[in-house]
């Protein structure tokens, strides 16, 4: 009889020991669903040249251009040819609700030469917009 005693207490025992493992796991489970921040990828992967300026944007681009190092090139999600750009950008425009806070990113690979970069820079110009940012991150110091 004792030792069925003993066996039935054990059993109880390990359960109770349970439930806090299980509350930690559910609270560890909200912190992150709480505390983190869920981003869209990018269409392509993209390394942002390195800049100094730790200046951030205080809202979201309207429009985000990507220039990949083998000449690809995407509007939010879409493949684009270069000719393309001016229209999209127009309508996006015309379309804005607030045309103040309406500016356009451009995020391209840090080794792509500038004159491959121009004719994005001249298609947001020609589209009659101003306000443009080029994506950079910041500089790593060599230690």
């Amino acid at each position: 009889m004792k030792i069925g005693e003993k066996y039935a207490a054990r059993n109880a025992s390990s359960d109770d020991n349970m439930v806090p493992l299980i509350n930690v796991v559910f609270l560890m489970l909200v912190f992150f669903m709480v505390a983190g921040q869920i981003q869209k990828a990018d269409p392509i992967a993209v390394i942002p040249p390195e800049s100094i300026n730790d200046n951030r944007a205080e809202t979201d681009p309207s429009v985000a251009i990507f220039v990949g190092l083998n000449n690809e090139l995407y509007v939010e999600d879409n493949v684009f040819q270069i000719a393309d750009v001016k229209g999209y950008l127009e309508r996006e425009f015309e379309q804005a609700e607030d045309k103040n806070a309406f500016w356009v990113q451009i995020k391209a690979d840090g080794s792509i030469p500038l004159e491959k970069l121009r004719p994005v820079f001249d298609q947001v110009r020609q589209a009659g917009l101003t306000k443009v940012s080029l994506a950079t991150q910041l500089e790593r110091g060599t230690e």
